[in-house]
């Protein structure tokens, strides 16, 4: 390590006269572009560290008088001068500065609240590097990257102390943030949408239900989990998103055409202001309260129409239809088209061959029925070809009874003559998309077994990408940093650093 009366400007502009002349050399200039790029970016690694250390030397060493007094009254009067190193972008820096201590009493350092040092010895552009990429894949190779690009060696263990900490101020920060960045005015809908994605987990990060399954289960393998295995080692994330959206008009018949396939309607509006989220900690009726106070702060006065897209899960939806009615605010709940075809398909295999033409029709002809008259007549009409046709063949008669009543159960959110008309979507398309972006392709990586706080920390990381609120989000969580680190243990002294 080089010492810190080394690094100063003087080395620096040394340094960049020796990368000039070697650039202007003629051995050089024989040389292939890419081994003069491949140099550049090392020594231009090394330049910017020496930079950074004689900015840090011109800082001081934060002597700010005889003796500090914290925001609890305590006098520290006890001086030392005490050597940080932090890794930064560019390679390791060393500060050295003024610690004030007492007995009894941690040390303070005012030059460290100054320039807002982090808690750990890894500097926050690095930090954020690392975050970035932990949230677009594995670890492994977010530990990869980024000793490629800065040249400095993080362990796994301090890796995910690092995740988890950056993630402590997403609740806070989306708690605070009601701007939305674009004019939503004209748009008249505002959709919600929520559904579960399950997570491998370690046994201790399992509910407890599950886990006493797992407990109760014998694995073939000791080291992996064997197909029906991964049922009782996943904890259910709950996904959740909410959106403006245009109206998008139409006749049942243009959407029996598109679920068929047959033609497809090229202008459709795009959702607009999308957030999306996901919990691996919070049940689902957390999320869903939280989703609601998220949609009232963009709307608080519901001058939009809104529009709760779901699935059909019973428990899902009375939690919906509960965080509603305790919030004070009306919306029009949607069965999903898409949940309701696949149902059909699994009828009509009982009634015809798979693939077969009959098949196709019969789920045609119930699809048509469905959005053009709603949920009790087609399920009715399903009931009726089960008397007809499957009387004594049982065990098929379950399958076409558990569509009829899958469809019957929830006819009260099947009005899709209506919905149309409003130009409402009724499809959780959107939902599906993050269940798999968000969750699916991050921690179902191949061989992934997950603690309960580092997958809720990925997690949230994610979601904040994804959302492309990451910049805004980082900025916040160091001012937060910032009032948990510094402002709420010294009295107010700072301001002497500077003058």
């Amino acid at each position: 390590m080089v010492s810190k009366d080394d690094f100063t400007f003087e080395e620096a502009e040394e340094l960049f006269c020796q990368i000039k002349a070697t650039l202007n050399d003629e051995a050089t200039m024989l040389k292939n572009m890419h081994s003069v790029e491949e140099d550049l970016i090392c020594k231009g690694r090394k330049l910017s560290c020496r930079l950074l250390q004689g900015y840090l030397n011109r800082c001081g060493n934060g002597d700010i008088g005889k003796e500090i007094i914290t925001s609890k009254n305590v006098r520290l009067a006890v001086k030392r001068l005490r050597p940080r190193t932090i890794h930064t972008f560019f390679g390791s820096v060393i500060l050295q500065r003024i610690g004030y201590s007492t007995r009894g009493h941690s040390s303070l350092y005012p030059l460290d609240a100054f320039l807002n040092f982090p808690s750990t010895s890894f500097s926050y552009p690095l930090q954020k590097l690392l975050n970035r990429e932990v949230a677009k894949g594995s670890i492994d190779d977010a530990l990869q990257l980024v000793h490629g690009i800065t040249g400095i060696k993080l362990s796994k263990g301090k890796a995910i102390d690092i995740i988890i900490s950056s993630a402590h101020d997403f609740d806070q920060f989306y708690e605070k943030k009601t701007n939305i960045p674009l004019d939503v005015s004209s748009i008249p809908i505002l959709a919600i949408t929520t559904d579960g994605k399950g997570i491998v987990m370690r046994p201790e990060g399992l509910r407890e239900g599950t886990k006493k399954r797992r407990e109760k289960s014998q694995n073939k393998h000791k080291t992996r989990l064997s197909k029906g295995e991964k049922r009782n080692a996943k904890r259910m994330a709950q996904v959740a998103s909410l959106y403006y959206i245009d109206r998008f008009i139409r006749q049942p018949k243009e959407v029996f055409d598109e679920c068929c396939r047959r033609k497809i309607k090229a202008k459709r509006p795009k959702p607009v202001a999308k957030r999306i989220w996901a919990s691996i900690e919070k049940d689902t009726a957390e999320v869903i309260d939280i989703l609601i106070i998220q949609a009232k702060q963009r709307d608080p006065d519901q001058k939009k129409e809104w529009v709760v897209l779901v699935d059909g899960q019973d428990y899902q939806i009375e939690q919906i239809e509960a965080a509603l009615k305790r919030h004070q605010v009306q919306a029009t709940i949607i069965l999903d088209i898409v949940h309701v075809i696949e149902y059909l398909w699994k009828a009509a295999h009982q009634f015809f061959k798979e693939g077969s033409w009959e098949c196709e029709r019969w789920v045609e002809s119930k699809l048509e029925q469905i959005l053009e008259k709603g949920g009790c007549k087609t399920a009715g009409s399903i009931r009726m070809s089960v008397a007809k046709r499957l009387k004594k063949e049982k065990d098929k008669s379950k399958v076409v009874e558990k569509t009829a009543a899958y469809i019957a159960d929830r006819s009260i959110y099947t009005k899709y003559n209506y919905y149309l008309k409003k130009g409402y979507p009724i499809g959780t398309g959107v939902i599906e998309g993050a269940c798999r972006y968000l969750v699916k392709d991050r921690m179902d990586i191949t061989g992934a077994r997950w603690g309960l706080t580092g997958a809720e920390a990925v997690l949230k990381l994610r979601s904040i990408l994804k959302s492309q609120d990451f910049n805004e989000y980082w900025n916040y969580h160091i001012d937060q940093e910032y009032q948990r680190n510094y402002a709420a243990k010294f009295s107010n002294q700072l301001e002497k650093l500077q003058s």
